[in-house]
């Protein structure tokens, strides 16, 4: 057996997992078929334990779910680079964060590239609310819009067109206008609690970031008013224009809420409707550019498949890789946050995930063969029910809800999310 590990391992390590498997009386379970090793090394106080993972199958490289960046060296204006992207790839790149980032300069050196390139944010006629806790409110409630008449007078067509007004504030009988945001007036607040939230006015005057700065200092965050009730609830308190949380705002092409920034010192400027690029030979960081220039630029390819078909555990496995690769495995918080926005769209309160539960060796796996060291159970689950105890041994996502991990009868059908 030892003989055998060590094709797939170093030395020292097969050592250690033979020895594991000695202790554990385990060697009896061992048989040339199995392929793959999976472990996770976890430090706790300077000691190391190896906690080994074994499943049957064919040993093979599972694709990295999520998103691939692809660099694109051709000039092109930023809305032809969305064009081309959403005809060959997914979108122009969204970035979540510093890794993301440092992926895309990566693979843009390695093309012999070092100079700007477009991503997929923009700024125009987009209307964002300040507060970015999405417990305060549903989608739904973002859209409620209480404008005076002929506003907002500054919309943004073409995107070129200068912006002047850009934030907005309420008047006293309750109706809003868009205007500039370096004007002094008085704020209103938003303090979440349970029993939905509350409306503090402060009568000092300050600009729109001023506001946001004093209510996220000393409340939840500027105001955000999410239907009619809640523009009445206050109204009457006003005794001159207030700044509320609505504000024009940088967004994704492909309207992912992602609130990762990396902007050069003194960018952006915000007085052009103007889109983003990153600037290859600064290390990634970025600026707002005419969205009319022409640069090079970065896509990405999204490779995960919400199926809004019905099936079994079983049905979908054999649907992802038949028509795909696999069902998902979730390794990472960040793929973590990808699968939950394909199963929000799911038919069915699930989606099922490639996951798994041994019976026989009592541990969950992937079936890609991926790491199990991530997990994001929900409560009450995880704990492997095989069919004596009702049969819960292959794990999905919830769709809503707090969008964490359950374990459900193979035989339930579900939507699932292959890998593509």
């Amino acid at each position: 057996m030892q003989q055998e590990l060590m094709r797939y391992l170093d030395p020292e390590a097969s050592a250690q997992i033979f020895s594991y498997f000695a202790v554990q009386n385990w060697t009896g379970l061992y048989n040339p078929s199995l392929s793959a090793f999976i472990f996770c090394l976890v430090s706790e106080m300077e000691n190391f334990i190896y906690t080994v993972l074994l499943f049957t199958g064919a040993c093979r490289l599972c694709p990295c779910a999520g998103l691939q960046y692809h660099f694109v060296n051709e000039s092109m204006t930023w809305t032809e680079a969305q064009s081309y992207c959403r005809g060959n790839y997914t979108d122009l790149a969204t970035v979540e964060d510093t890794e993301d980032m440092m992926m895309m300069v990566d693979i843009t050196v390695q093309q012999g590239y070092k100079g700007p390139v477009w991503i997929g944010l923009y700024y125009g006629d987009t209307w964002r609310w300040s507060i970015q806790d999405n417990n305060s409110y549903s989608h739904a409630d973002t859209g409620f819009r209480n404008w005076s008449l002929g506003q907002p007078d500054n919309a943004v067509t073409p995107i070129t067109t200068e912006i002047k007004e850009a934030c907005v504030m309420i008047n006293t009988v309750g109706s809003w206008n868009d205007d500039g945001c370096q004007k002094s007036y008085q704020t209103v607040c938003y303090q979440e609690n349970n029993a939905g939230g509350i409306y503090v006015i402060n009568s000092t005057g300050r600009n729109w970031t001023e506001a946001q700065i004093y209510c996220r200092q000393h409340y939840t965050d500027l105001a955000i008013i999410r239907n009619s009730e809640d523009n009445q609830n206050f109204t009457s308190q006003l005794t001159g224009n207030t700044w509320i949380g609505l504000h024009r705002d940088w967004v994704w092409s492909d309207q992912n809420s992602s609130t990762y920034r990396n902007w050069t010192a003194g960018r952006p400027l915000n007085n052009k409707a103007s889109c983003a690029v990153a600037d290859i030979s600064q290390g990634g960081t970025w600026m707002d550019k005419d969205c009319g220039a022409r640069f090079p630029f970065i896509c990405y390819q999204d490779n995960l498949v919400l199926v809004r078909e019905n099936k079994t555990w079983k049905e979908a496995l054999m649907y992802c890789r038949q028509n795909h690769v696999d069902l998902v495995s979730v390794t990472s918080e960040k793929v973590q946050r990808w699968v939950r926005q394909k199963a929000a769209d799911a038919s069915t309160p699930y989606v099922w995930m490639g996951l798994r539960y041994s019976c026989t060796l009592n541990f969950w796996f992937w079936v890609s063969g991926d790491s199990t060291c991530y997990q994001s159970w929900s409560t009450g689950n995880g704990t492997g029910w095989c069919r004596d105890e009702g049969g819960r041994n292959t794990g999905a996502q919830q769709a809503g809800a707090e969008q964490k991990w359950v374990s459900l009868s193979e035989d339930t059908k579900l939507n699932f999310i292959c890998i593509k």
